[in-house]
């Protein structure tokens, strides 16, 4: 035999099925009798009812503060986050955007280690950077030199370089840690930087002349490739995460000796880039530490623009230089009048 079906509701219909059969046979004593029980079990079924309901009030009391409740750390923990994603984004502007990035993945481990790795390491710094800024008032000079980097820096990131670090008016940055896309691919992507480095720079001397700035600052760049001890350099108290060897002096060396707008390199780099670049080959040098000759490369320009490159040179009076693969049409056609004015000129006198 199977089991009775619970119902909530049993005893009251039991009792009401009783009372039915009841009326029909109108007995009085059992009649009274009924409507007793009956009085006593609708009491029962009321106070339950009443205690049900206290109790589902009182849960729903409890339900509207815990949810009132949740509400009010989801807002405290949303101006937390808010407040953390402001204070990391500071903290970004002091770290190389790929450590940041990684240590708040938790992927950094922040220990005091190194390891030697072939790195492509660049260096540059403004000319004569000393007799410019005494031409300039304080306020001008932090504008100017705050446009120069922010502008250098964005290059370098889109680059996928790591910022070392700025040393007065120069500039460290380095390619293949912590992220690598091959000692090949790193040279390349430093010396590509190099070059839209330089052509920025054009820009923004026209852009610095136009507002006033007589002499805007120029720039020289050196850059090897080498093994250089890379990681966090320190203590438990305070880390720095930069890189250090011969090789890193080698870089800086070569920009120190770069002409103005120039890019000097060793063979190390140029032996990746020589498709990419048009080269003059320097005297080889010496340095002290370094127990080779470091030949030295100097950047003329990419291959591709050279090939747009008009000059006219050596002759006396004489000096011009036009690279077409960076004027566009509107500026072409504002230098052929000018051409014209210049030929017209010539014939004149």
């Amino acid at each position: 035999m199977g089991d009775k079906v619970f119902d909530l509701y049993d005893r009251e219909k039991q009792l009401l099925a009783e009372g039915k059969d009841l009326l029909r046979n109108s007995q009085h004593k059992d009649v009274v009798d009924y409507t007793r029980r009956l009085y006593q079990d609708f009491s029962r079924v009321v106070r339950e009812n009443e205690d049900l309901t206290r109790h589902s009030d009182r849960q729903e009391r409890r339900l509207v503060k815990l949810n009132k409740n949740l509400k009010n750390q989801t807002k405290e923990l949303d101006a937390r986050k808010t407040e953390l994603e402001g204070l990391s984004e500071q903290l970004g502007k002091y770290l190389p955007p790929q450590i940041h990035d990684a240590l708040f993945r938790g992927e950094y481990d922040t220990k005091v280690a190194t390891q030697r790795k072939k790195l492509t390491v660049f260096f540059s710094d403004i000319k004569n950077f000393t007799q410019t800024s005494e031409s300039l008032q304080p306020e001008a000079l932090t504008e100017y030199l705050n446009e120069y980097f922010s502008e250098m820096t964005a290059i370098a990131v889109k680059h996928g370089a790591t910022i070392d670090k700025y040393i007065g008016d120069a500039m460290m940055v380095f390619f293949g840690d912590p992220d690598t896309k091959g000692e090949r691919d790193d040279a390349r992507a430093c010396v590509s930087m190099a070059m839209s480095m330089n052509e920025k720079m054009k820009d923004l001397q026209m852009y610095w002349k136009g507002r006033g700035f007589e002499n805007p600052f120029e720039i020289r760049m050196g850059i090897n490739t080498g093994y250089c001890n890379v990681g966090n350099f320190g203590s438990d108290q305070r880390l720095t995460y930069t890189i250090i060897g011969g090789e890193v002096n080698v870089a800086q060396r070569l920009e120190a000796n770069a002409p103005v707008g120039g890019v000097l390199m060793s063979y190390d780099t140029y032996a990746h880039v020589q498709d990419m670049i048009e080269v003059e080959q320097l005297k080889a040098i010496r340095m002290k530490g370094i127990g080779r000759d470091i030949k030295v490369f100097s950047v003329l320009g990419r291959k591709a623009s050279l090939e747009k490159l008009v000059t006219m040179e050596n002759s006396k009076g004489v000096n011009i230089k036009i690279d077409l693969s960076v004027i566009d049409r509107r500026e072409r056609a504002k230098l052929l009048r000018q051409l014209k004015k210049v030929v017209q000129k010539i014939e004149d006198d």
